[in-house]
């Protein structure tokens, strides 16, 4: 009986025993194919990005329709007027240029008729004789003219007029003399030789 019982726990023993070994063997088998396929499958870490993920988010480009003809049509009408338009100021400001040169002009001979009605009116058609000039008229024939109101002296026998402003330099106690310059008369202050007061004889 012993024996019996020995003899099946030895035969279980080596079941076991070769059992055991029959797993280890396929676990050895099935190690090479996990370990290959843990190697094709790259790590989480090595894993390229998607595309999605490595190109920012692109938003599509809206395509510009192409114009209808009539609205080519408005767009070349609204350039039309805007190039009549600036024609149109251009044209003003060249009139407003114009007008402001023939005022300029109409001022400056407005002035010159002036002065030349200024002049004519000054002269006067009588004449002193030349002996009778040397005698009491000249550098050397000063005087002094009294102020008036009527801008009229009287000095060598003669009334004399002058039209012009009495000049702003000039004192009316100052020594003048009246001389003859391209057959016009003039009184002239030594003190200031290079202003001339335009006079004429009376009638």
């Amino acid at each position: 009986m012993k024996f019996a019982i020995g003899t099946v726990v030895l035969v279980l023993i080596a079941g076991s025993s070769a059992y055991a070994q029959e797993q280890d063997k396929d676990r050895e088998k099935d190690k090479p194919a996990q370990q290959e396929q843990k190697r094709q499958e790259p790590a989480p870490r090595d894993r390229p990005q998607s595309q999605e993920q490595q190109k920012p988010q692109e938003r599509p480009q809206k395509a510009q329709a192409p114009q209808s003809p009539e609205q080519q049509q408005k767009n070349q009408t609204k350039q039309t007027e805007r190039d009549k338009s600036d024609a149109a100021k251009q044209q003003q400001q060249a009139a407003r240029q114009q007008q402001v040169t023939r005022q300029d002009r109409g001022n400056t001979q407005g002035q010159q008729s002036r002065q030349a009605e200024r002049n004519a009116g000054n002269r006067s058609s009588r004449r002193i004789s030349e002996q009778e000039f040397r005698s009491h008229f000249g550098r050397e024939h000063t005087f002094h003219i009294s102020r008036s109101e009527d801008r009229r002296f009287n000095y060598g026998g003669y009334y004399w007029i002058y039209n012009d402003p009495w000049p702003s330099g000039w004192a009316y106690t100052d020594d003048v003399y009246v001389d003859e310059i391209d057959g016009e008369y003039y009184v002239i202050d030594p003190v200031h030789p290079e202003i001339r007061l335009l006079v004429v004889l009376a009638d």
